[in-house]
């Protein structure tokens, strides 16, 4: 079952209306969802998924963050992980959707230490070119990309990555997509999402 952790966002990607439809981001407190999973175990549920527009940033708002910098790395959510993996009855964790902008190695380390946390991974990538990832504010590059695939790899290396593209980006060129063609080939991406750019209303896009 689906357990919502944090609703909204604070990224505004250029071709993202959800800032704009649900707010700035704000995390439910701990002991809610803590007892949401007891709850959810106690009428037989065995696997919890975790659920957010952007689940790295659970809980950076009730500690008084802004960002992961300023909370030096370290990511409630990761404690979160922790928590709910603890919980008698639990017995496969996932969460989506997770940015890589503020994946930290301290929420890589979680798969080495919870082996309830499943063998599965979707971080969304949506372009290989830096041009383009800049020109969508979303906030590395794909050289940042790389490195927290590789996080992630080196505590589990036969771990099933997943991601999304987006095609077609306003002034996204031929050798852009190439760009991002080449990018896919490097990383074996076991299952992909591909979605052509459409139109929001007021989003910079």
């Amino acid at each position: 079952r689906y357990v919502n952790i944090i609703k909204g966002c604070n990224n505004f990607c250029t071709f993202c209306v959800v800032p704009y439809t649900r707010g700035r981001e704000k995390s439910r407190p701990e002991s809610e969802i803590i007892d949401e999973v007891k709850y959810l175990v106690d009428k037989g549920v065995k696997e919890i998924i975790l659920l957010g527009q952007n689940v790295n940033s659970y809980g950076l708002d009730l500690i008084g963050a802004q960002d992961i910098h300023s909370s030096n790395g370290k990511l409630p959510f990761a404690d979160l992980l922790y928590t709910v993996s603890n919980i008698p009855g639990v017995e496969r964790i996932r969460f989506t959707t997770s940015n890589p902008h503020d994946f930290t190695p301290n929420l890589a380390k979680a798969f080495a230490d919870l082996p309830k946390v499943t063998n599965s991974f979707h971080l969304a990538v949506q372009s290989g070119s830096d041009r383009i990832l800049d020109r969508m504010n979303r906030q590395y590059t794909r050289a940042e990309y790389f490195e927290r695939v590789k996080w992630i790899r080196d505590v589990r290396p036969d771990i099933a990555f997943s991601t999304d593209i987006i095609v077609g980006f306003p002034g996204e060129t031929d050798e852009d997509f190439k760009e991002t063609f080449d990018f896919l080939h490097s990383i074996d991406i076991s299952y992909l999402h591909v979605f052509t750019y459409s139109e929001r209303a007021n989003t910079h896009a």
